[in-house]
């Protein structure tokens, strides 16, 4: 007798189900499976195919996942933490990402053109070749599921980000802190740069045409000739320009009186807040000299005497402090990135109560 053949069993796979229409994910962790999952539903949403879903998140813990290529345009990521994620060559066209955190993140070629990006921060985050164009960047700040003031970080915030090239035409980026960034080849052209601080950012090769630098502060930034005029710098607050070399000359003779006199005639040498980024002052005499918060970025002092000066605040940057004569002098709040200081004299200056600080 013949028996008839068992009837076929079905593997039973989890099935990925969308969430439904208007339905938010609140504060959850979200692992990389879902991650993908999500960004299939969201391009059958782009692409109007059934079972789309706009994706919309709300304060959820995207830290240290793998975004490369996705594309969540025109999608909600409102107060999201991206730190330490990789975002490389994704897009976010036209995405709400109000108040997101993306610090420490890699955006290399990222597209935000257009997203709502108020309150973001991107401090140390590298966002080399990104498209910023049209976003916008102004004060914001996502007030946390059972509090009731916000987070006390609203201006957008990008110290000690990597903008090489970056795109960041007609942003909004009124208060924006680029405190350290090196914004060097991007394109700021049209932005509103209302009361932005450059502190101690590079600035070179950038193009500042149409951009809106009232009150944007310069003061401690590194730029070059060409970005310096190729916007309109009037109602900035830009550093004081450095001396000429008959000028220059005529301030270091003058201070050597000053030295040789003690201090009965000629005039200390002051370069207080003066853009002096490049300059010679190889084997100088300048003991006791003001310096405070100039730029001295590139600058050679090698075998200067600088014993005592004041070099408070200053921006130090990649400068030849070879064997310089630094004792009692004051380097408290100095930028000495890379700055080469081999056989730099340190510590006590004799016959004084100082001591190098720093």
């Amino acid at each position: 007798m013949s028996s008839s053949p068992a009837p076929s069993r079905k593997e039973n796979k989890p099935r990925a189900v969308a969430p439904r229409e208007g339905q938010a994910i609140v504060g959850r962790r979200i692992s990389q499976d879902a991650l993908r999952r999500i960004a299939d539903f969201h391009i059958r949403y782009l692409r109007g195919v059934p079972n789309g879903w706009c994706v919309v998140m709300k304060e959820c813990d995207l830290s240290g996942l793998d975004f490369r290529g996705l594309n969540f345009s025109q999608g909600h990521f409102i107060g999201c933490d991206f730190s330490g994620a990789n975002l490389e060559d994704a897009a976010f066209k036209g995405t709400n990402l109000f108040g997101a955190g993306f610090d420490d993140a890699n955006l290399t070629r990222t597209n935000f053109a257009r997203a709502d990006l108020r309150g973001a921060h991107f401090e140390n985050a590298e966002l080399s070749g990104a498209e910023l164009a049209g976003a916008d960047l102004r004060r914001g700040s996502v007030i946390k599921i059972g509090t009731e003031a916000p987070s006390g970080r609203e201006n957008s915030s990008f110290r000690g980000a990597k903008l090489l090239g970056t795109n960041m035409s007609e942003c909004k980026l009124q208060g924006a802190d680029f405190e350290g960034a090196d914004i060097s080849g991007a394109s700021l052209q049209g932005a509103d740069l209302r009361g932005a601080s450059f502190n101690g950012a590079e600035l070179t090769g950038v193009s500042l045409a149409g951009a809106n630098l009232s009150e944007a502060d310069f003061r401690r930034a590194v730029m070059d000739e060409a970005t310096a005029n190729n916007g309109d710098m009037m109602l900035a607050e830009k550093p004081r320009r450095a001396p000429g070399p008959d000028r220059l000359a005529k301030m270091l003779s003058a201070h050597m009186l000053w030295i040789q006199s003690d201090e009965a005639k000629g005039q200390r040498a002051d370069f207080s807040r003066m853009d002096m980024s490049r300059t010679d002052f190889a084997g100088a005499i300048l003991a006791g000299a003001d310096f405070h918060e100039a730029i001295l970025a590139d600058t050679n002092f090698e075998r200067a005497f600088l014993a005592a000066a004041d070099l408070r605040e200053t921006v130090l940057k990649r400068a030849n402090l070879r064997h310089t004569d630094l004792r009692g002098a004051d380097l408290r709040g100095a930028d000495l990135t890379e700055a080469d200081q081999e056989g730099a004299k340190l510590g006590d200056l004799a016959g004084t109560a100082l001591s190098t600080r720093r």
